[in-house]
């Protein structure tokens, strides 16, 4: 599937596929000020947002499904290094956390790895 600009926006841009215009993948950005110990300082805040409609079997019914997936983020851009460990820490446990139906609701099995900072 190749996806394609949808829309653009002051916040961000949404890709569709257009063969499948309801499957989207929205990047959305924002930036603010903040203080961390009396220091100003630029918080960045980024969401990548998958939405699809998925077909489901209930009991004998069909039914349409929306379905969403976001991963949001947020700090100060100094921290941005940090994030990027957190990210690469995440995504190398995903698979085991879907495994263990986490995202059915169960807690893990296997308990988050974190890097030091």
């Amino acid at each position: 599937m190749t996806f394609q600009v949808q829309k653009t926006d002051a916040s961000g841009i949404t890709l569709a596929d257009p063969a499948d215009p309801d499957l989207t993948v929205r990047f959305k950005f924002g930036k603010q000020q903040k203080v961390i110990s009396g220091l100003s300082a630029t918080n960045v805040v980024s969401e990548i947002i998958y939405n699809d409609l998925n077909t489901v079997t209930i009991g004998e019914e069909s039914a349409v499904d929306a379905v969403s997936v976001r991963l949001r983020t947020s700090g100060a851009f100094e921290s941005m290094a940090r994030v990027s460990e957190l990210l690469l820490s995440l995504a190398a446990q995903i698979s085991t956390w879907n495994a263990e139906a986490v995202f059915k609701g169960f807690p893990p099995t296997t308990k988050p790895v974190i890097p030091a900072a």
